[in-house]
């Protein structure tokens, strides 16, 4: 009798299981809201003011790198300051990537490196100065900004530009009149061809 009783069971519980289930109401497909993307600045690579814009706007996102990277180009070598070649070449290799910087500037920042810093960093090493100080050839500050911090992006946005000399191939634009940007045009495109001083 068990053997009549158990299925009779199993469908009833079967059949009270689906019997009770509530259907859920339909819903409808919506169409994904868009985010609020504000739209990217369009620059032109033409015009020195425009250009300007576009670096600085690139330096707010890429200034920790810019100083990670050329600070890397310093190593040690038997307790002392020595130059790290293999990350002097990535760091100009770095550079060139940006599209920012001109070859000129590629280059003076190598020789500066091979040449000044590295005779510094000898020179400590010869009269036993064992990480003393800050190593040559970093900066101890914002260089374009001259502050110890880094810029917020209000102060980013609240720039403003002044060309105070211009050429076909050259151009020096001032910036809130506490920094400038020294650029060579080439092949349509202005770039940095040197450090602020």
């Amino acid at each position: 009798m068990l053997k009549y009783i158990f299925p009779i069971a199993i469908a009833f519980l079967m059949f009270s299981c689906t019997s009770g289930e509530e259907t859920l109401p339909e819903v409808e497909d919506t169409p994904e809201v868009a985010e609020d993307k504000t739209p990217e600045k369009e620059y032109d690579p033409s015009s020195v003011i425009s250009r300007s814009e576009e670096f600085f706007d690139w330096y707010m996102e890429n200034s920790r790198m810019l100083y990670k990277m050329r600070s890397s180009c310093i190593g040690a070598e038997n307790g002392y300051h020595a130059l790290n070649k293999t990350k002097l070449k990535e760091y100009t290799a770095w550079l060139k990537e940006t599209n920012f910087f001109s070859e000129a500037f590629i280059e003076f920042e190598h020789n500066r490196w091979t040449t000044e810093c590295a005779e510094e960093m000898r020179e400590m090493a010869r009269k036993k100065k064992h990480f003393d100080g800050p190593p040559p050839c970093v900066f101890e500050g914002d260089i374009f900004f001259k502050m110890q911090g880094r810029p917020t992006q209000e102060m980013i946005e609240g720039l403003d530009y002044t060309v105070s000399e211009q050429t076909e191939n050259s151009a020096i634009v001032d910036i809130d009149g506490a920094s400038s940007l020294n650029w060579s045009y080439a092949n349509g495109t202005w770039k940095i061809d040197a450090w602020p001083n």
